[in-house]
C-alpha cells in the first residue's frame, strides 16, 4: 500500500515538481498528511523518492572536501534532517521556518567546514565618542534597497567547501566603499584575501588580519571577475596576483576600520545607517562534538528558510565561527531584527539572507563587529 501511494504521487504530480524547490516539493507531497514526520519515518520509498529529487536539484559539485560516504548513509542523513525540518516547521512557537537545502545530506564534518577559525575576541564595551551627528536614525533601513550609494551591496556569493567566511565578510564590508569611489557596483575578490593575505586560507582568518593585508598591499584589491574562485573552492592555491583597484580615496579621506563597542546594538544600528554594512562575528553552531546547544544552533542555522532567527541560549561569547555582514535592520511582527548577508549562496535562507533577532546579542552578533570606510584624519573614530 505504501508503494502504491508513493507511485500514485509520483505519477500524478511528477510533472509539476520540476519547477519546485525541494522544500516546496516536500510540502506539496505531504500537504494532506496529518502525521508528516511519522510518514517519513515509516515510508522508505517516499524518502528515496524525495532524495532522488533532491539529487536532481543539487547535483554533486565542488566535491573536493566531501567525505566518501555510501549512498545509503547519505539517505539516512537526509531523512534525519527532513524529519527535523518538518518537526520545527510544525512548532507554532517558532519565529522562523527551516527548509531542505544543499546541506541536507552532508555529514557533520562537511557542514563544519563551512565554519571558520576567525580568531574573534570580544570588543571593548567602552562607548566611543565618534559619530556625534544629529541625524535622525530611521526605524528601519536596508542597504540592498536604497539610493544613497547605488551598488553598495553586491549579489550574494558562495564560499562552497571552504571555511573562508572571514574573506567574504571582509569584502562585503568594503563593497560600499568601492561603490562610493567608482560610482558603480563592484563585487570584490574574497579569493585574493584567501590566497594572498597570509592567513589560514580555507581554515580561517579574521577581519583585522585581512585589513592588515590590504594595508600592506597599498589598499589594492581585485574585483571578483579579475580574481575569481577556482573550480574547486577548497583547493589551496598560491597567490595569483596582488594588484587591483585602489580602495582609499586621497590623503584627506583614507580607508580605515573601526570596532563597534561590544553588545551595543543601538550604536551598531546607528553605524549601519550612517556608515554602511557591518561585519559581525556570529556563532552559527557546530555539528561535531557533544555540545547540545551548538548542535541545535547549527541545525537551525544551516537549514534556515525565513522569519526571525531566535535560538534562546545560543552562546554570545564563545564559538564565534562565522563572519556574515549586517546590511540592514527593521521590525517584523513586533520583533526587531538585523538583516544579514551570508556567503552560502543565494539558495540558502531568504535569497542568501537571514533575519536575526536584534537587541539580544543573539549568537554573539554584537560581540565582535567592525566597519570600514573613508574617514578624514579629523575624525576621532
Amino acid at each position: 500500500m505504501k508503494s502504491l501511494t508513493t507511485a500514485l504521487i509520483v505519477c500524478l504530480f511528477g510533472y509539476v515538481y520540476s519547477a519546485l524547490s525541494v522544500q516546496q516539493f516536500v510540502d506539496k507531497m505531504l500537504s494532506n498528511t496529518q502525521n508528516k514526520e511519522q510518514l517519513v519515518e515509516s515510508n522508505p520509498e517516499l524518502v528515496n523518492h524525495v532524495y532522488r529529487y533532491f539529487q536532481e536539484v543539487y547535483p554533486r559539485q565542488d566535491s573536493g572536501r566531501m567525505i566518501d560516504f555510501k549512498a545509503s548513509q547519505r539517505v539516512e542523513i537526509f531523512k534525519s534532517n527532513l524529519k527535523y525540518v518538518i518537526r520545527h516547521n510544525e512548532d507554532p512557537s517558532s519565529t522562523f521556518k527551516l527548509k531542505i537545502n544543499e546541506f541536507s545530506d552532508w555529514t557533520d564534518e562537511e557542514r563544519d567546514r563551512l565554519r571558520s577559525k576567525i580568531h574573534a575576541q570580544p570588543n571593548s564595551k567602552k562607548q566611543s565618542t565618534e559619530l556625534r551627528s544629529r541625524a535622525v536614525i530611521p526605524p528601519e533601513y536596508d542597504w540592498t534597497n536604497q539610493t544613497r550609494v547605488p551598488g553598495a551591496v553586491t549579489p550574494v556569493k558562495n564560499q562552497h567547501h571552504c571555511g573562508s567566511c572571514y574573506a567574504f565578510g571582509f569584502v562585503g564590508g568594503l563593497e560600499k566603499t568601492y561603490a562610493e569611489i567608482y560610482k558603480e557596483s563592484g563585487p570584490l575578490s574574497p579569493q585574493q584575501i584567501i590566497d594572498c593575505s597570509g592567513q589560514g586560507g580555507c581554515d580561517g582568518g579574521s577581519f583585522v588580519g585581512s585589513f592588515y593585508y590590504l594595508q600592506r598591499n597599498h589598499y589594492k584589491l581585485n574585483l571578483e571577475k579579475d580574481y575569481p574562485q577556482p573550480a574547486n573552492a577548497a583547493e589551496k592555491q598560491k597567490c595569483q596576483h596582488s594588484d587591483g583597484v585602489l580602495l582609499t580615496y586621497n590623503s584627506t579621506y583614507k580607508l580605515q576600520y573601526h570596532e563597534i563597542p561590544a553588545e551595543d546594538e543601538e550604536f551598531m544600528k546607528k553605524i549601519v545607517y550612517e556608515q554602511g554594512p557591518v561585519v559581525v562575528s556570529f556563532d552559527c553552531g557546530e555539528r561535531t562534538g557533544n555540545d547540545t546547544i551548538l548542535r541545535e544552533v547549527s541545525q537551525k542555522f544551516d537549514h534556515y528558510a525565513s522569519g526571525i532567527f531566535d535560538v534562546p541560549g545560543c552562546p554570545a561569547n564563545r564559538n564565534l565561527n562565522h563572519n556574515p555582514v549586517v546590511v540592514g535592520y527593521g521590525t517584523e511582527n513586533g520583533v526587531d531584527y538585523w538583516k544579514i548577508k551570508n556567503s552560502w549562496g543565494a539558495d540558502w535562507g531568504e535569497d542568501g539572507y537571514i533575519k536575526v533577532k536584534r537587541n539580544d546579542n543573539m549568537c554573539g552578533i554584537a560581540t565582535s563587529s567592525f566597519y570600514a570606510g573613508l574617514f578624514s584624519d579629523r575624525d576621532s573614530h
